[in-house]
């Protein structure tokens, strides 16, 4: 990550909206009434480009980015979104098909946009992205799981399920997402909250793009019990795997959103 900060002065209205959203005080003015790094300022910055989101005049560059690139800020409708939420199920039945890769290459493009503790960029995403990659991850598993005598309570339990022909671990999804995270980089106390945060981006976008998910304890479970699958997935060395999401065309149409009980929620 390039970090600087350029300042276009005949469009700088001097407003000092960019410094006072700086999270990390590292901008002032100079002389002129022209934003610039406080001294040591690029190395306190954590790249979050909100200088250059709130300028209204699109006078501030970060990193040599153009504002004029930048898409207008959106808010959406909001029932519209809420709707959205309520539509979501989890999906446990997939058409035999990829993932078409247009819509695996917004989901890809989306994963730059989640929220992380800091900004700090802690995160690996594995996306298996054709069902043949997805097929051959789930022979794998599962005659590794024959080969053991006896496994952990949910290796037995996959077992079984398949012996019965249900493949309880992929639901044969022709894909998904694993997230590994850097602990290492991570700020404290956020190393398992931004991967969940992440998914959850993607899962309700994937909803947006007509695919359906499915968070999955059991192929995260084998998938730390069994090396050779977690080998499959290509984290890189000093990557914790932190959660596994099935993705995929669903195979299931649901006409209406369920109805719920208000939540146990307290306004102090």
């Amino acid at each position: 990550m390039i970090k600087s900060i350029t300042v276009d002065a005949g469009k700088c209205i001097h407003c000092g909206k960019c410094i006072r959203d700086c999270i990390v005080n590292c901008i002032e003015f100079d002389a002129d009434r022209i934003p610039r790094y406080v001294e040591g300022g690029e190395n306190i910055c954590v790249g979050c480009q909100h200088c250059m989101a709130i300028c209204p005049k699109g006078a501030l560059s970060f990193g040599g980015k153009n504002p004029d690139d930048s898409d207008a800020a959106a808010y959406g409708n909001s029932d519209d979104l809420l709707r959205l939420m309520k539509s979501r199920r989890s999906v446990r039945f997939f058409k035999k098909q990829d993932v078409p890769p247009d819509k695996l290459n917004k989901l890809v493009d989306m994963l730059a946009f989640p929220p992380k503790g800091g900004n700090v960029d802690s995160l690996h995403f594995s996306i298996v992205g054709t069902a043949d990659k997805m097929r051959a991850i789930e022979k794998l598993t599962y005659d590794t799981i024959r080969a053991i005598d006896k496994g952990s309570p949910v290796i037995e339990f996959c077992r079984d399920n398949y012996n019965k022909g249900i493949d309880f671990i992929y639901r044969g999804a022709p894909s998904m997402v694993a997230v590994s995270v850097d602990k290492s980089k991570a700020i404290a106390g956020c190393e398992n909250a931004d991967p969940i945060i992440a998914l959850s981006y993607l899962e309700l976008y994937a909803q947006s793009l007509g695919l359906g998910t499915l968070w999955t304890d059991a192929a995260l479970s084998v998938a730390n019990e069994l090396p050779e699958v977690k080998a499959m997935l290509e984290i890189p060395d000093g990557y914790d795997l932190n959660y596994i999401m099935l993705l995929g065309v669903p195979a299931v149409k649901y006409s209406r959103t369920v109805q719920r009980e208000p939540a146990n929620v307290k306004i102090i």
